[in-house]
């Protein structure tokens, strides 16, 4: 195969003297945006409905948890095509009418009947009709804005996820408390609307259109990169920790339920995970901007190997926070690793269709987690068993990263051959 890059597609590069690196009411906008956005009010709000769905219905938290791994294939088979609209359309006509749709979604949720298809249907809509106000859309805004400090930018972006995960399981638990979980479902469908509108208007003010020739905006154009040695040890360091983390994240609440915190106290310690991953956004995005992120990524591995250690083995309240809060550093930062390696490796032109692609893959990974944890809690009657699997896992992603390529500048793509 002959040599191509591309980063010799047109695109709209951000301006390397630092006037749009600059740009921080993209980047707040962002972050807020995220907030809310399908990954938050899936996975962190999910555990919160595990138990008054099962009481309700009748189901085993098996049978409940299939319905974030349906989710989250949604959006795995969705996320190319949305990264394919942005590309091709720009993140103004994508974003703004997907966290329209994904409010209403989430609020469609109030109307679940005892059938287990229901559930999982109405599951599977809300990233295909939410999907481009997800990471894929918000990502695509920041590379268009910035380029040297991407990597910080990303980094303080993805606070909106730790903030997402620090206030929803609290949130979601008030609003079942005092309003049952149907019309809860309905609230926090509002809220979201009220939240991610405003906030996705402002952070697609400056890029709206296209970053590439039409003759280039499809699919196919990157089908090479996808069989490069960067972008296949990539994307499988991620699945596995996706995985690991965000299995163990969707049963947190009644995992703690289970050790004998009340409903409320569970939501509270799920709290200190998106806590954890506020701290420690920017100074991950930083460090990315500094280091080598693939040497990095294997040391968030480790992290996260170590908290499900704690979580099997540490006894009393200490470890058990301890451990939610290594967790929480771990929160989002694969988002910013798919993000960030998929830039640098490949540069910014085809950037919304890799990074859907890249993105997909790892949300498979996010939907099988809670799937297999929970199979594992119905067969073993625990949760143990699938998290020393986990601690496995986790380590083989580090391992992973340790023979990803170097890319070749802080702020170049890579050639595939």
């Amino acid at each position: 195969m002959s040599i191509v890059e591309i980063g010799a597609e047109t695109e709209t590069p951000p301006n390397s003297a630092g006037a749009f690196d600059n740009d921080w009411w993209t980047l707040v906008a962002c972050s807020i945006g995220l907030v809310f956005s399908i990954a938050t009010v899936t996975i962190y709000s999910f555990g919160i409905f595990i138990r008054p769905l099962a009481k309700d219905f009748g189901w085993t938290r098996g049978q409940t948890s299939a319905a974030i791994a349906v989710g989250q294939y949604a959006l795995a088979l969705s996320a190319p095509v949305w990264g394919l609209l942005v590309d091709r359309f720009g993140p103004r006509k994508i974003v703004v009418p997907s966290a329209v749709a994904l409010a209403a979604a989430l609020a469609s949720l109030s109307l679940l009947t005892p059938h287990l298809w229901h559930l999982y249907i109405a599951y599977a809509l809300l990233p295909i009709v939410g999907g481009g106000s997800s990471a894929v859309g918000y990502a695509a805004v920041l590379v268009r804005r910035f380029d040297r400090r991407l990597g910080f930018a990303l980094g303080v972006t993805l606070m909106g996820v730790g903030l997402g995960a620090t206030i929803i399981p609290s949130l979601a638990q008030s609003l079942v408390t005092s309003l049952g979980w149907r019309h809860a479902y309905l609230v926090l469908g509002g809220i979201t609307l009220l939240i991610s509108l405003p906030a996705s208007l402002v952070a697609t003010r400056n890029a709206r259109g296209p970053s590439t020739h039409r003759s280039a905006r499809n699919l196919g154009s990157v089908l090479p990169f996808l069989r490069t040695r960067a972008f296949v040890l990539t994307s499988s360091a991620l699945v596995l920790l996706a995985i690991a983390n965000l299995g163990t994240l969707s049963h947190l609440v009644p995992m703690m339920i289970d050790r004998g915190f009340t409903p409320a106290g569970a939501a509270r310690v799920a709290g200190f995970a998106g806590l954890s991953a506020i701290a420690s956004r920017s100074v991950i995005g930083l460090l990315l901007d500094r280091t080598h992120a693939p040497r990095l990524l294997g040391c968030i591995a480790m992290i996260a190997a170590l908290a499900l250690l704690l979580l099997v083995y540490g006894n009393g309240n200490f470890f058990t926070y301890a451990a939610v809060i290594l967790l929480g550093t771990v929160i989002g930062a694969e988002v910013d690793f798919v993000a960030y390696l998929v830039r640098r490796y490949f540069g910014a032109a085809s950037f919304g269709r890799l990074y859907g692609i890249a993105f997909s893959l790892y949300v498979i990974g996010s939907g099988t987690g809670p799937l297999l944890l929970g199979l594992s809690f119905d067969h073993f009657h625990g949760y143990k068993p699938g998290l020393l699997s986990f601690v496995g896992v986790a380590l083989a992603a580090g391992a992973i990263t340790f023979l990803m390529p170097r890319y070749e500048s802080p702020h170049g793509a890579i050639k595939a051959t």
